[in-house]
């Protein structure tokens, strides 16, 4: 009787040694035992990998932000429009794109903001989804005191402010200097968490606009 031989498969895939063979000489078991182990490496090579390399999390990503602001006055005048891109996403190169709002002093303006990710085709419109999400978000605007006034135009469910359209009134004296409007939108996974006055640890996307009253 030909001696046994011990042949220890591992799975080099897994790292992981999962049996132990014994053989005799015979040709008929060597080729029960190459089938085995083919079907060993296949299975571990299908093994579920956890970071899912088919997920799309484009959605997530806001490129581009665009404010519009209409003189309440005159609804005829051009519209004031700002747009603030970074067309590769959050981690890449600077923004591509930032354009300054300029006020006319003591002018009241309707004002709205939608957001999209511009860097997929064809570009996704996010701002159905966090008007339909509204009470898990809530935009922040923040700009020098006595340049600009913003108030809320909208709210959700529950009465809480939204910011996808607000009011802005600027300032009757023109500004000597360039200023910044902070943009934030923050994202409440638990809408109980939601107060209409503190931001969320989450921010789904922050950008500066330069502004000026003049």
């Amino acid at each position: 009787m030909a001696s046994k031989r011990k042949l220890t498969i591992i799975c080099t895939f897994c790292t992981k040694q999962f049996f132990t063979i014994f053989t005799r000489g015979d040709r008929m078991k060597r080729l029960l035992l190459s089938l085995t182990a083919a079907t060993l490496f296949a299975g571990c090579s299908s093994t579920n990998d956890p970071h899912d390399h088919d997920d799309d999390h484009d959605h997530d990503i806001i490129t581009t932000v665009t404010v519009t602001f209409l003189n309440i006055a005159d609804l005829s005048a051009e519209p004031v429009v700002a747009v603030w891109e970074d067309i590769d996403g959050p981690g890449g190169a600077n923004p591509n794109r930032i354009d300054t709002i300029r006020l006319v002093p003591g002018t009241s303006y309707r004002a709205s903001i939608t957001v999209q990710n511009m860097s997929v085709t064809p570009p996704v419109d996010l701002t159905e989804t966090i008007r339909n999400e509204k009470e898990n978000h809530q935009f922040f605007y923040t700009a020098p005191s006595g340049m600009v006034t913003i108030t809320y135009a909208d709210a959700d469910s529950r009465s809480l402010p939204v910011g996808l359209s607000f009011g802005v009134l600027a300032a009757t004296s023109p500004s000597p200097d360039m200023g910044t409007l902070n943009v934030a939108l923050s994202h409440y996974d638990n809408a109980a968490d939601k107060n209409g006055m503190d931001r969320s640890d989450e921010t789904d996307i922050s950008v500066d606009f330069p502004i000026v009253v003049r």
